[in-house]
């Protein structure tokens, strides 16, 4: 027999127990084990192996179980936030854009008048007063998506762990 023949059962008794193998490999590996002493005591180790681990029960501490689930809840609480406080930004945004983009209008008209008056030409007062009027809402929400808020993160976790604290005791 080669090595190739014995790195093939090997691999197929491996995989049967946790694995679906075709009828044509598990017959194969059937008749390598009948003749392969080696593969035979390999394949009955691992079914061993297998029976040893699935009557084996493990449970986990109810310390680690509290932990664990606490953090689920405060990842599941700021991720909740997270979310909230985009839609807020989002809605805020746009109010703001709309806001801007209103006066914007008008004090393009008001700039077209003031330009005609003084003598400026309007291409460079109209789009001036536009962009000075959209700017501060798209710096201050780039601001507000660049540096979260961390006091209302710090007591969301202050709070989750004093609720965890009640829990024990």
């Amino acid at each position: 027999m080669t090595n190739h023949e014995h790195e093939r059962a090997i691999d197929l008794v491996t995989r049967r127990g946790g694995e679906d193998i075709t009828a044509a490999d598990e017959a194969w590996v059937e008749s390598h084990l009948s003749l392969c002493s080696e593969c035979a005591e390999y394949a009955a180790l691992v079914e061993g192996t297998g029976q040893l681990l699935r009557s084996v029960a493990v449970t986990a501490s109810s310390a680690l179980v509290a932990t664990t689930q606490a953090r689920v809840h405060a990842r599941v609480a700021q991720l909740h936030e997270q979310r909230s406080r985009r839609i807020l930004i989002a809605i805020s945004f746009c109010i703001g854009a709309m806001s801007s983009a209103l006066s914007a209008w008008l004090w393009w008209r008001f700039g077209g008048w003031v330009a005609q008056h003084v003598g400026l030409p309007p291409a460079i007062v109209e789009p001036g007063i536009l962009l000075f009027l959209l700017l501060p809402a798209i710096v201050i929400a780039g601001l507000l998506l660049a540096f979260p808020h961390p006091v209302f993160e710090g007591s969301l976790m202050l709070a989750l762990a004093r609720e965890h604290e009640g829990e024990k005791r």
